[in-house]
């Protein structure tokens, strides 16, 4: 069994270093400015205990309860849950060993990331993503070609991922045993209390790590798989895809775009992905003056792409 390398205390002094000051503290109510005063001798038991969480692949119960606080959303009903922002607010010392534990997965998986997922990677942003996808659409100019695309919303991404799926996916990339035991242990029995004023609520039971650290990256690792279409191109940033056809025929662009969605459809079903379809939307970039009629209609997903007889010209 490969082994995970094990951090130093000059690994630990350099991740507090990048703790934010004015973070919300967790349930133990210790801050990162608190850390941030911790003598040598504490940082050296912080790095013993990191090591053994590492050696053991086992994460501290303790360390995974989240305190939920409802941010309500101006303008909105306030009767309603959807109208406010969880804000998940995890221990400092919890985070801190996760910043750990992530340099090391990231390591083990950037080389096997699709090349065309833009986020939460290191040296690749929204601005690099969007510059691609337009030179993308004016390449398709150049070539007196006009663009159709869909653009998908992955509904709660970081905090719905399929943990077995995602421990099959490991599996499937040959990730070390030790580091996919741990992500297991850092997934599994993670509950939340919500928290009202100075009132916290009885924990509750959720599902992978939301508001965590290694959350973005694990979510990386699970969409990973994405089905690919050889007349289309793909554009992901986190849990934000836009896929897009280029060329000649505007009949043909729809076709291949349906066909790439009905494939994308198993995908999710077999994933366990739900899509937000009030975030999605159609779109036809050309440089005609007169705009082409619109397509009958693109193909509807049962996990939330909403049929279209309208696709917006750019």
């Amino acid at each position: 069994m490969n082994k995970i390398k094990p951090c130093s205390p000059a690994e630990v002094a350099e991740a507090i270093g990048k703790l934010k000051n004015r973070k919300c503290p967790g349930k133990d109510q210790i801050t990162n400015l608190m850390i941030k005063h911790f003598p040598l001798r504490t940082i050296l038991r912080i790095t013993n205990l990191i090591n053994c969480i590492i050696k053991l692949s086992y994460f501290p119960k303790s360390w995974k309860t989240a305190v939920v606080v409802p941010i309500y959303k101006p303008g909105k009903n306030a009767q309603s849950p959807d109208s406010y922002r969880p804000m998940s607010l995890l221990p400092s010392l919890s985070k801190l060993a996760e910043s750990i534990i992530l340099n090391r997965l990231e390591a083990e998986t950037e080389d096997k990331l699709i090349p065309f997922q833009f986020g939460f990677r290191k040296g690749l942003s929204t601005t690099e993503q969007l510059i691609r996808m337009t030179e993308h659409i004016r390449e398709g100019f150049n070539n007196y070609s006009d663009t159709a695309a869909v653009f998908i919303d992955i509904a709660k991404a970081f905090d719905r991922v399929w943990i077995d799926g995602l421990i099959y996916k490991l599996h499937k990339l040959k990730i070390p045993k030790q580091m996919i035991l741990l992500i297991q242990s850092y997934l599994k029995n993670r509950n939340f209390v919500v928290k009202v004023g100075n009132e916290l609520s009885t924990p509750m039971t959720i599902e992978a790590g939301q508001g965590s650290r290694l959350g973005p990256h694990c979510f990386n690792i699970f969409i990973n798989d994405i089905c690919q279409m050889p007349n289309t191109q793909l554009c992901l940033f986190a849990d934000d895809t836009a896929i897009m056809c280029t060329g000649p025929g505007k009949h043909t662009k729809v076709a291949n775009l349906n066909n790439h969605l009905a494939e994308l459809e198993r995908w999710l079903i077999k994933w366990k992905i739900k899509i937000n379809k009030d975030k999605c939307q159609a779109m036809y970039f050309t440089k005609a003056k007169k705009l082409p009629p619109p397509p009958n209609s693109f193909v509807e997903l049962s996990h939330g792409v909403a049929k279209s007889n309208t696709l917006e010209s750019r």
